[in-house]
């Protein structure tokens, strides 16, 4: 058991042994061991790009609902399922929306309702947030919500106790941190692969966090959001292969609107000029760029990486008393 960040954790990974390629691990079965092609987990936090990086009060647009129905087609065409990280604002908005992604076979899972990150809420505040949006998404699909994301990853230090909120929502996972250092959000010591957390209250929940590279001692973003438009596809690639060959699953991350380079155009609010630039920047090529690791790669929805990894996923486990 290791202490990290003042929470206990179980590695519960599977090893991988030096020989195996890259992107497969062993597998047991009934029948002895085998190689099998690594699941990575593919997710989408589905918010309209104001919530995001500008004004958390905006209104929702139908922007979002475009550009969602874009990435389906995208994921349907290469027979590819995935974690929908949907914002309460806009399931409420577009329930149509979420019944799409439903009965496409992708996962929800909540994204919280308002998009206001933890650090601004007290804890009541969350609870609240969280449990909104997680009735209103079970009241739109009729199945239980497992995982959460925190808007901004703000899971950090200073609000692992919204950790505790959500086991106590009975939710199974959560993929909020990430184990950087970065002005905004990160904890830089935080385990790279999904572990069980054991601590205090929290004795069931899993944290599945956001895939770093190791460099010596620090933990490089690759992949998702920005880090998308920032790196070329070769890297990238390089990157999975590279995570992969230490028996970890990656987690991709992105949002809607960065498939949708006229995104800023039709927006009807003034943004500043050095956010309207670097938001711009390499924006065109993100769709192409997560055409092809999807061609190159396995992905799923993160409940299906974690019962891979031998965590159970079974919504009974986890039903409200």
């Amino acid at each position: 058991m290791e202490k990290h960040s003042g929470f206990e954790v179980s590695n519960l990974a599977p090893a991988v042994p030096p020989r195996l390629q890259p992107e497969t691990f062993t597998e047991t079965t009934a029948g002895g061991e085998r190689d099998v092609e690594m699941l990575n987990a593919l997710s989408v936090d589905v918010e309209d790009w104001c919530q995001s990086t500008f004004d958390v009060k905006a209104p929702i647009t139908g922007r979002v609902y475009d550009n969602t129905l874009r990435l389906l087609e995208l994921f349907d065409r290469k027979n590819t399922k995935a974690t929908f990280f949907v914002l309460g604002l806009v399931a409420e908005a577009f329930p149509k929306l979420v019944e799409e992604i439903y009965d496409l076979g992708h996962e929800i899972a909540t994204h919280g309702y308002s998009h206001q990150p933890i650090f601004r809420q007290s804890r009541r505040e969350f609870d609240h947030d969280v449990r909104r949006s997680i009735e209103l998404l079970e009241s739109i699909t009729g199945e239980k919500v497992l995982g959460y994301r925190a808007p901004d990853f703000s899971v950090v230090p200073s609000t692992l106790w919204a950790l505790e909120v959500l086991e106590e929502l009975r939710l199974l996972y959560d993929s909020s941190i990430f184990p950087i250092r970065n002005s905004r959000y990160g904890i830089p010591d935080w385990p790279r692969q999904p572990r069980r957390l054991q601590s205090g209250k929290v004795k069931r929940l899993i944290e599945f966090p956001i895939s770093t590279l190791q460099l010596g001692r620090t933990n490089l973003p690759f992949i998702g959001g920005g880090y998308t438009r920032l790196w070329p596809s070769w890297f990238m690639a390089w990157g999975i292969r590279r995570v992969n060959r230490e028996g970890l699953p990656v987690v991709i991350y992105m949002h809607p609107y960065e498939i949708n380079p006229q995104e800023f155009d039709t927006l009807e609010v003034k943004i500043p000029l050095q956010q309207k630039i670097h938001q711009r920047l390499n924006r065109r090529k993100v769709y192409g760029k997560i055409e092809k690791l999807l061609g190159e790669f396995m992905f799923g929805p993160i409940r299906e990486v974690l019962q891979r990894l031998r965590f159970s996923a079974q919504p009974i486990a986890y039903a409200p008393q």
